[in-house]
């Protein structure tokens, strides 16, 4: 629930890693005889360069840009994940609502559907409120429509037991662990 692109994060890690990759053959071949005699069928690299020392404290300037931009971009992901699901001010009083109460009452309400395999429960924040992800993993062949339904009347529930509506996302998926699910005995 991040506002990044997930094909465009994908997208620089690709062309970051296709970078190091040649970064450390070229450094590799300069510095390790194995490694030079393995790439010499495909590239031909001098045997000594001269770099004024001047340019080195460029390379090495743009390397800790770098990696000073990588930090910054790796711990503003993801942000948002509370353990709070609910938090009522009156006063000096405050409630607090934990996500595991919110993950209960879902999981309770959907124990007996046929169809759904597992629920997650997890809450963001999503400019300053409070905000449910519901996860259901449906059983590969199952009905949609009445796992929906079934989630509806589990929202319904949750929001009688908090006494109030929470805002809700819910992902309907299916995959590996619904496919290998064992089916439902009944009777």
């Amino acid at each position: 629930m991040t506002r990044s692109n997930r094909t465009l994060n994908r997208i620089i890690l690709f062309v970051l890693g296709i970078i190091a990759v040649l970064v450390g053959l070229t450094i590799g071949a300069g510095v390790l005889p194995a490694v030079r005699d393995a790439v010499r069928p495909y590239l031909e690299l001098p045997r000594s360069i001269d770099v004024p020392a001047a340019s080195l404290w460029i390379v090495a300037v743009a390397c800790a840009v770098v990696i000073v931009l990588a930090m910054i971009w790796v711990f503003t992901r993801g942000g948002g994940g509370t353990s709070i699901a609910v938090r009522e001010r009156s006063g000096d009083d405050a409630v607090t609502i934990n996500v595991a109460l919110v993950r209960d009452v879902v999981e309770h309400e959907l124990r007996e559907v046929r169809d759904v395999v597992n629920a997650k429960v997890d809450v963001f924040l999503v400019r300053r409120q409070r905000a449910a992800r519901i996860k259901v993993a449906v059983r590969r062949g199952g009905d949609a429509v009445a796992v929906l339904d079934a989630v509806d009347h589990a929202l319904a529930v949750l929001d009688r037991t908090l006494g109030r509506p929470v805002p809700v996302l819910v992902h309907l998926t299916g995959g590996t662990r619904s496919v290998l699910a064992k089916p439902s005995r009944v009777g």
